[in-house]
């Protein structure tokens, strides 16, 4: 039996890394956080040392809401907490209009008007500042629509900040989250900020996802290799059992064996030895993986291992279900509760979507530009009318109201579907008339609404009541468990055709994704693959293991 000292010698070894970070006299920082290595809690020390000193001012950021509300809970009252783009907006102006989706109206107004194609978000990731006619023609069209997107926000500070590096605010600390999934744009405006700041930068390039985005991981590998910055590590792992970790480094070993990860950082990942973290490992001593579970069964045998759990005297553990695609979600939640689990968190389909956003944009602003432009563009285009010509004309009459373009009567109807809209937010009762008028104008059927509605109410009446089915149950894809952590994480159609993605082949990126989902888990995985053979990434896993 390990005794006291044998832990309290990992626990040394554990607040030693964390003291060295503290005591660090650096000006910028690089640190090197696995998952569940005590990132949050170093940040929390970071500020608490801060504000004892009266260094009060401090502030984080990342670049994703989920990812920011963690840390705002994690960080409340120590620091300030923002996307980069809230911070942009903040430093641009008091009043500044933002819309998340602003990018791609525009890039749909450059098709229309220019003839020919452009992506805008690379030519934000990547600062392609070379591509003038392109960001000229953004920018009319955001001054013309009176707007901000996220890209667009972050590069228009970076200008201002370039333009005039007294605009560059000062802080008593910056620290900075998930940073191997900032892409150029991103790095560029964490760089002037470091020109004025202390510097805390965390990351992972194991973890290293969002090439979606134009995300590089070289950007914290030559961050560590800087001179500007002292490097460190946290490397224990106090999340997840002795049987994960083993299985990760079975995976990176065999990774770059096989000629991948080439540029990885060499660091440590090492399990944390604790009475609990030893107690769980030998109860769980084994990943769970089953071959030939298809689509139709899944449901099915998480039921059977969520019994399991609570039969074997468990009452209170969460789950999370992650997915290899984000089309399979839907069926899956459907199934499950189909057999009675209710208490299920999933991305939720935005009925409505567009349309939604652009009613709210006129409810907030009768003569918005952008609203106009989205609603009028959805109602005409449902009802087989052009609306090409007129976005050409409001490019051409910048000065003027986009709705003063419009047919008079598609104004009348669009302001008749914007007062019913009102109405309903209000919860005011409609009009048979007004009711029909607003389902025709989504696209909804009366009928299969109310179908769908009595097939619930049957399925909840029919399903037996059973406590191991309120437990709750968080289903995502795996860049969606980016920051999360249950108790049991279930990895389901982990086969290699859905990880490998459209060019079938085994990428650096692919293989981070095996190792994000992995280490989601506190307890156990189970890994379904459809296929009667095992996925290419288990087969790298030392046999012992599962």
């Amino acid at each position: 039996m390990k005794d006291k000292e044998y832990y309290s010698n990992f626990e040394n070894q554990r607040d030693e890394h964390t003291q060295n970070i503290l005591g660090s006299e650096s000006k910028n920082k690089i640190i090197l956080a696995g998952p569940g290595t005590g990132k949050s809690y170093l940040f929390q020390q970071i500020c608490k040392n801060n504000i004892e000193n009266d260094l009060n001012n401090n502030l984080t950021l990342s670049f994703i809401n989920e990812l920011v509300n963690d840390l705002s809970k994690d960080l409340h009252g120590l620091s300030d907490v923002k996307t980069l783009h809230s911070f942009a907006l903040k430093n641009i102006s008091k009043n500044t209009n933002f819309f998340m989706n602003l990018g791609d109206v525009i890039q749909e107004d450059y098709k229309i008007i220019k003839n020919k194609e452009v992506s805008f978000k690379d030519i934000f990731y990547n600062l392609e500042e070379e591509k003038e006619d392109e960001l000229n023609f953004y920018s009319e069209r955001r001054k013309f629509y009176n707007f901000f997107g996220p890209n667009c926000s972050i590069y228009t500070l970076i200008k201002i900040f370039e333009n005039n590096e007294e605009k560059i605010p000062k802080y008593s600390q910056i620290l900075i989250d998930e940073f191997q999934d900032f892409n150029k744009l991103e790095s560029r405006l964490i760089d002037l900020l470091a020109e004025k700041n202390s510097m805390v930068i965390a990351g992972d390039d194991d973890q290293s996802l969002y090439s979606f985005k134009n995300a590089n991981p070289q950007e914290i590998r030559d961050k560590h290799k800087s001179e500007e910055y002292t490097s460190f590590e946290l490397p224990f792992c106090s999340r997840c059992p002795e049987v994960i970790i083993n299985s990760f480094h079975n995976i990176v070993d065999k990774a770059k064996a096989e000629g991948f990860l080439k540029d990885r950082i060499s660091k440590e990942y090492k399990y944390f030895p604790s009475v609990e973290k030893d107690l769980l490992s030998s109860q769980n001593p084994k990943l769970i993986i089953n071959k030939g579970v298809y689509q139709n069964q899944i449901a099915f045998n998480i039921e059977k291992e969520i019994k399991s759990i609570s039969d074997s005297g468990k009452k209170d553990f969460s789950v999370l279900v992650i997915c290899s695609l984000k089309s399979q979600i839907k069926s899956l939640e459907k199934a499950l509760r189909k057999k009675g689990f209710n208490n299920i968190e999933s991305p939720q389909e935005k009925k409505g979507g567009d349309l939604i956003d652009g009613l709210k944009l006129l409810q907030k602003d009768k003569e918005c530009n952008l609203g106009w432009r989205i609603v009028s563009k959805i109602i005409l285009e449902n009802n087989n009318k052009d609306i090409k010509d007129i976005i050409k004309k409001s490019h051409s009459n910048l000065n003027k109201k986009f709705y003063e373009l419009l047919d008079k009567n598609d104004v009348k109807y669009i302001k008749q579907v914007l007062a019913i809209f009102k109405k309903v937010n209000e919860n005011k009762s409609l009009k048979k008339e007004e009711y029909q008028k607003i389902l025709d104008c989504f696209g909804y059927n009366q009928e299969n609404i109310v179908l769908e509605k009595l097939k619930e109410d049957f399925q909840d009446n029919n399903n037996q009541k059973t406590n191991y089915k309120n437990i709750p149950i968080k289903i995502t894809t795996i860049l969606g468990s980016k920051g999360l952590t249950n108790d049991y994480v279930f990895l389901v159609n982990f086969d290699d055709g859905y990880l490998f993605g459209k060019e079938k082949k085994i990428t650096d990126e692919n293989i981070c994704k095996f190792l994000v989902a992995l280490t989601r888990a506190k307890k156990k995985i189970y890994l379904y693959a459809n296929n009667n053979k095992l996925p290419t990434f288990v087969n790298w896993i030392d046999k012992n293991n599962y």
